[in-house]
């Protein structure tokens, strides 16, 4: 004999439509246009089918909000997004049709947000191209569109001054040590943050030559 499960309790809260049913510990979270679209109200006997159709609903209806407050607050790349909303209990079917209403709308775009990203950290931190290349893998964009957006941003600006400014905002520490091991210091420093050989060692000699000339 099927089970009839009915519709024991509706709550509106913070937007949100809880239903309660009979059945089930944990209402379930639906919107208030899928309520009035389906006409349900308190009472209403449901079969198996319906409940299984409003648990997908509201799985999908929570993952969508979880999905525009995450956004609100700030960008995301499509893997990050993806891991993000699988972390909260999502299932992956569910966050594929999330992902595509977002992406429809443009605002999951791996090539915007990772030009947007590159930009910011290289204003923030004067770098060369394989920092800023491993920057923006660590938000999981895939390695051509991080490239990509390196070479873009980096472009615009030459990699001996890059390399220059970034060893001003630290010549605070490494101006202390004597010559050839600030020097060393200095190429090491500013081959982890991506620059080659030769734009450390121009670096390096004009900011030695500019304290020279200070002095």
């Amino acid at each position: 004999m099927t089970e009839r499960v009915k519709i024991a309790k509706i709550q509106r809260r913070g937007g949100r439509v809880l239903l309660k049913l009979d059945t089930v510990e944990e209402p379930l979270s639906l919107s208030e246009e899928l309520v009035h679209q389906l006409r349900l109200v308190e009472g209403v006997v449901l079969t198996e089918s319906q409940v299984r159709q409003l648990r997908s609903e509201s799985e999908l209806y929570l993952c969508d909000r979880q999905a525009a407050r995450m956004l609100a607050m700030r960008g995301y790349s499509i893997g990050e997004f993806k891991r993000k909303l699988s972390m909260k209990g999502f299932g992956e079917t569910v966050i594929s049709e999330v992902m595509k209403v977002y992406r429809r709308r443009g605002v999951l775009d791996d090539a915007l947000y990772a030009h947007t990203l590159a930009r910011q950290v290289a204003e923030r931190k004067p770098c060369g191209k394989p920092y800023l290349v491993a920057h923006l893998r660590r938000k999981l964009i895939d390695r051509t569109t991080a490239e990509q957006a390196a070479e873009m941003v980096l472009a615009q600006t030459d990699e001996t001054d890059r390399a220059r400014a970034a060893l001003e905002k630290r010549w605070f520490r490494l101006g202390q040590f004597e010559l050839e091991t600030a020097r060393r210091k200095s190429y090491n420093y500013l081959v982890r943050r991506g620059f080659g050989y030769g734009a450390a060692k121009k670096a390096f000699e004009a900011i030695i030559n500019q304290k020279k000339e200070v002095t």
